[in-house]
């Protein structure tokens, strides 16, 4: 029989979920990208002109494989949570969530193109991250 969800769980549960659920509309607008014409690098750049649809196929997918992971981690049987675990968790979604602000000190570019994407990527990232470190003493329990 399965152990019943602590409250602590199920609330840093919630918090990574609505985290991920405020980050589709992110997540689908790099799916977007792919096919868009308006979408491509220069035709000096010499790897072909729609490399970035390769990367942006990329980015989705390493999205993806995040969230599953995650979800993973913490919807999945007890013994999956421990300390390791919320370490490869935290290091998944720090991957997942710098890139919208690491650049941007260096390169105006790298920011968030509107302020309604750059309040989005805030949302995202302070979600799954506070379920992440909410959730964080059901990782260190004793797991069976």
């Amino acid at each position: 029989m399965a152990n019943p969800v602590s409250r602590r769980l199920f609330i840093a549960r919630v918090l990574v979920v609505l985290g991920f659920v405020a980050g589709l509309g992110s997540l689908w607008s790099t799916f977007t990208h792919i096919g868009d014409p308006l979408y491509l690098v220069t035709p000096e750049f010499g790897g072909g002109s729609a490399h970035d649809w390769y990367h942006a196929l990329r980015e989705a997918f390493g999205d993806i494989a995040t969230i599953i992971v995650v979800l993973l981690i913490f919807f999945g049987a007890d013994r999956y949570r421990k300390p390791s675990s919320w370490l490869i968790c935290l290091i998944l979604l720090l991957g997942y969530y710098l890139p919208f602000w690491v650049g941007m000190p260096f390169m105006e570019e790298l920011s968030a193109p509107s302020l309604q994407a750059e309040l989005n990527h805030i949302s995202q990232a302070v979600l799954s991250l506070a379920g992440l470190f909410y959730g964080r003493a059901e990782f260190l329990k004793k797991n069976s």
